[in-house]
């Protein structure tokens, strides 16, 4: 417990100190896109845009390539990093890619404008790196949750009071507007360098820097890198812009010294972070108590030691080896047991004590599974008959040939995991869906039986929990248990589930017949994959994000107008309409490959590099032949579009395993096929890389506000919302348009 006494006023005190330097920046946008008009700044900036105009041509290719790798690998880092340091940005998850976005956009936009600001990148990054780590470990972290309406959404409870919510969506502000204003100069120095080739060559090499910078960032991920990685990472490759002049290097190399002596300082000497390809995950060692593991800075689960000779000296043991045994008790010394979501092996040692003879552990993050198995104290995973498989449960549910007598769903309610490489919806979303219960389901013995825990916060999560089991087993009902662990209550379906021993202990309390009364009049909706957001209880708009979207469009709009002058500066609207559908369509592919190959970390990354590859074949065609008619380009892409809503309907499910994933994987991914095509087709007809790839930017920002709308309408609508835009890049096009900005 923080007192006044203990209060870090001097931690405060650094935080206050930097938060105000970010928000001088924010008031004065200029400071990070100046102007030739900015006095002693502008003297120095304007020589390092002399040396970067002096690149030689034979080397211009690999620099804008190493600019566009150096955008694309900031962005995903910085996305990580929210994320990491604060929950907040996992529930609004668009906000941090969003203002990468606009600040890229932005910087595109100023094109061929003097100077170049980009010594400042490092700087400006390591004061909102600065600001966030200070303020991760202060006591007003806690106050930085969640302002979200609809309390349910995300499994946590909301912010009440107003002051706390006006004060965390300042937070999210200040941090997107800051954000925005570091990748300004990224997004100008690409394409100062990009206007001296010609438009599709340009273009070209900005995707094969962009590929590298999402394979470098996969590396980081493989290793487990920390964010002193990271950020060397990043200054290495700015270096080589900024090297000429010690005035132009020497920012760069004090702030990373300065980051790097901060990042790498310990914490707290009973913690050490872990940051895992998903998250960081906190260990905690107490003397006094069970180690403990956090998630993204919020307690996600305890190690336990829970055999016998533990078990008699405390009744709190007792009672959490009640909860672990309850299947057990329905399902005597299984053959075969699957566990999804293992973690760090409770579930697991759960099973061998209770007489299986073959364990099959799926967990997601390796990292976790990586804490159970040095540090677990009945070391369920090197047990024999133990098979550990690092995957997501979802995708092991729907491939694998192996059957069993048990299925136990972990604690998979660490809803913080995120695929952060593409603003992705939750990973355990697709695990709780009717479609993924009646998978687990098609994985059964006869006679086998499924076994889910959940702690809830509101009592229409359980009854949705309750329908969702009972339409995955064609109507009946499970039984449900309040168990004394964490809150959690216990729910166990089957086609031939046993009655209920006689002699369950006391701390496990059937709560069946309550649920089976509530359920009936239960205002709730059930998660599917087409919406699959187990934690809002029903289809309602989320009016927390209709203002934030609001909020951030006043911000955007604002920023825009301050630093892209309408004069001089040229706007393709298909080019925004692209940008727009292409951010929707990415989403809708990313979400729909979850499924056929999992949400895991390597999947993610090699579906965006797949799709950063379709674009760099689409631009090769187009520069290989001539731009076809608008009409034919427009017609393939509506096709492709409507093929894949179709096959959402209809699905795969007559097809070999390997011929569905496929299907699925042609038919998602043609349509970024065809609208890469479009752009490379807009890109040559407006002659103006700078033009055309601000504008997309800014419109995947508009694609990025709509991708919302799925919290309602379900992804299946992404498709009519892409349709309509593409619509509109159709007949921009074909009308030529080439406004100015205002």
């Amino acid at each position: 417990m923080t007192t006044l006494a203990t209060f870090p006023f001097g931690q405060l005190a650094a935080a206050l100190l930097l938060l105000g330097v970010m928000a001088a920046a924010v008031i004065r946008p200029e400071l990070l896109a100046p102007s030739p008009r900015t006095g002693g700044t502008g003297s120095w900036l304007e020589r390092h845009t002399d040396a970067i105009d002096a690149i030689p041509d034979y080397a211009l290719g690999a620099a804008i390539a190493l600019a566009a790798a150096l955008g694309l690998y900031a962005e995903l880092m910085l996305i990580r990093l929210h994320s990491s340091y604060f929950q907040l940005f996992a529930y609004f998850k668009n906000v941090s890619l969003l203002s990468c976005f606009l600040g890229l956009g932005i910087g595109y936009a100023r094109g061929a404008r003097r100077p170049l600001a980009t010594p400042l990148v490092v700087p400006a990054l390591a004061l909102q790196i600065a600001f966030l780590a200070i303020l991760r470990r202060s006591p007003v972290a806690d106050a930085l949750q969640n302002p979200i309406s609809e309390q349910v959404t995300f499994g946590m409870e909301r912010a009440t009071a107003l002051l706390p919510v006006l004060g965390t969506f300042a937070f999210l502000l200040l941090i997107f507007a800051y954000n925005a204003l570091c990748f300004v100069p990224l997004g100008h120095l690409a394409a100062r360098l990009m206007d001296r080739r010609p438009s599709l060559v340009a273009y070209g090499w900005n995707l094969v820097g962009s590929l590298l910078g999402i394979g470098v960032f996969a590396l980081v991920s493989f290793a487990w890198a920390p964010p002193v990685v990271w950020v060397v990472l990043v200054a290495g490759a700015l270096t080589v812009f900024v090297r000429h002049e010690l005035r132009t290097l020497l920012p760069t190399l004090l702030a990373t010294a300065a980051l790097v002596l901060l990042l790498a300082r310990p914490g707290r000497l009973n913690e050490t972070d872990i940051y895992s390809p998903y998250q960081i995950l906190t260990l905690s060692l107490r003397r006094d108590s069970l180690p403990e593991v956090r998630t993204s800075n919020t307690y996600y689960q305890r190690i336990l030691d829970l055999r016998d000779a533990q078990v008699q000296r405390s009744d709190e043991l007792r009672r959490w080896a009640d909860y672990y045994g309850l299947p057990y008790r329905f399902k005597p010394r299984p053959e075969r047991v699957l566990v999804v979501g293992s973690g760090t092996g409770n579930d697991v040692a759960a099973a061998l004590r209770n007489g299986a003879a073959e364990v099959d552990a799926v967990e997601i993050d390796p990292a976790i599974l990586d804490l159970g198995r040095r540090l677990h104290p009945e070391a369920p995973y090197q047990q024999h008959g133990v098979r550990a498989v690092v995957n997501d449960a979802r995708a092991y549910l729907k491939f694998t040939d192996r059957s069993y007598d048990l299925i136990v769903y972990g604690l998979l309610d660490s809803h913080t995991l995120l695929s952060g490489t593409s603003g992705g919806i939750r990973l355990d979303s697709y695990v709780y869906t009717v479609e993924g219960f009646r998978e687990a389901r098609a994985r059964l013995h006869p006679g086998g039986v499924i076994s889910v825990t959940f702690s809830f916060l509101g009592e229409a999560l359980g009854r949705k929990m309750y329908l969702m089991l009972q339409q995955a087993f064609d109507g009946r009902p499970p039984r449900v248990y309040e168990v004394g662990y964490d809150g959690g209550y216990t729910f166990l379906a089957g086609d031939s589930l046993a009655a209920a021993p006689a002699d369950l202990p006391a701390s496990l309390r059937d709560v069946t017949e309550g649920y089976a009364v509530t359920a009936r009049l239960a205002r709730v909706d059930v998660s599917t994959d087409d919406w699959p957001f187990f934690y809002m209880r029903a289809k309602t708009y989320p009016r927390s994000y209709a203002v934030m979207i609001v909020l951030l469009l006043g911000v955007s709009l604002h920023f825009v107008r301050r630093m892209v002058p309408g004069s001089g500066g040229g706007f393709s609207a298909p080019c925004f309409f692209l940008g727009a559908g292409f951010m929707l369509v990415e989403t809708k592919a990313i979400t729909e490959l979850a499924l056929v190959y999992g949400s895991t970390w390597v999947v993610t990354s090699a579906v965006i590099a797949a799709i950063l590859l379709l674009a760099f074949l689409a631009n090769l065609v187009v520069m290989k032949l001539s731009t076809p008619p608008p009409a034919l380009t427009y017609g393939l892409l509506a096709a492709a579009l409507l093929a894949g809503l179709g096959l959402t309907v209809v699905g795969v499910g007559g097809l070999q395993p390997w011929a569905g994933r496929l299907a699925m994987t042609g038919v998602l991914t043609l349509p970024l096929f065809f609208s890469g095509f479009a752009f490379s087709s807009e890109l040559r007809r407006t002659g103006s890389v700078a033009v055309a790839l601000s504008a997309n930017l800014l419109g995947a920002m508009l694609g990025g506000f709509l991708e919302y709308n799925a919290m309602y309408f379900g992804f299946r609508s992404l498709y009519v919302f892409a349709l309509l835009l593409y619509g509109l890049a159709y007949l921009t096009a074909r009308r030529g348009t080439n406004t100015h900005l205002a």
